[in-house]
């Protein structure tokens, strides 16, 4: 599917960056029906800037956070359970999505951090993280994709702007 003439298309993460000017920018990328920003490293200063940009954002629906924290967890004294109450209390989560190492740990503090359990997924690896993701978004959701490629993001866009255009045709 070619989603260079589609309504929403996709906005080149280079031309357009959201939040302040630094070495890791938060890259929108306008889906119809939801908003996804991601940054590619998830470094302690990289999560901090995104969670930033995520809890300032004007959001319709729910605040999803889709994230790989393996370079985190390589992070030298990163606590991957203080980075879990992180998401929810500074990035406002409500739903969590996520895959890699320490995915599990980051993914219990979620859960102590006070969001239910079936708001919080862990996954074995990007392509089922990406499968929940496109069962579980719905329109009018903000998704920042943190420490995932920018490959794996785009092909979430691909699916979640086919599926709107399904839903809407069928509406």
């Amino acid at each position: 599917m070619d989603l260079s003439h589609s309504t929403s298309g996709f906005l080149n993460p280079a031309t357009f960056t959201v939040g302040p000017a630094s070495a890791n920018p938060v890259a929108l990328v306008n889906v119809s029906g939801a908003t996804l920003m991601h940054t590619a490293n998830c470094t302690p200063a990289a999560a901090d800037a995104a969670l930033k940009v995520l809890r300032e954002s004007r959001v319709v629906r729910r605040r999803v956070v889709w994230i790989n924290p393996t370079e985190l967890s390589r992070t030298p004294n990163a606590d991957l359970r203080a980075w879990g109450r992180k998401l929810v209390e500074f990035g406002h989560a409500d739903l969590v999505v996520a895959c890699g190492t320490g995915a599990r740990d980051l993914c219990l503090a979620v859960r102590d951090a006070g969001l239910s359990i079936g708001r919080v997924v862990v996954c074995t690896d990007d392509a089922t993280s990406r499968n929940v993701l496109t069962d579980s978004i719905v329109a009018g959701d903000t998704i920042l994709a943190l420490g995932t490629t920018s490959e794996s993001c785009y092909k979430l866009a691909e699916r979640l702007e086919t599926r709107f255009e399904r839903e809407l045709l069928v509406a």
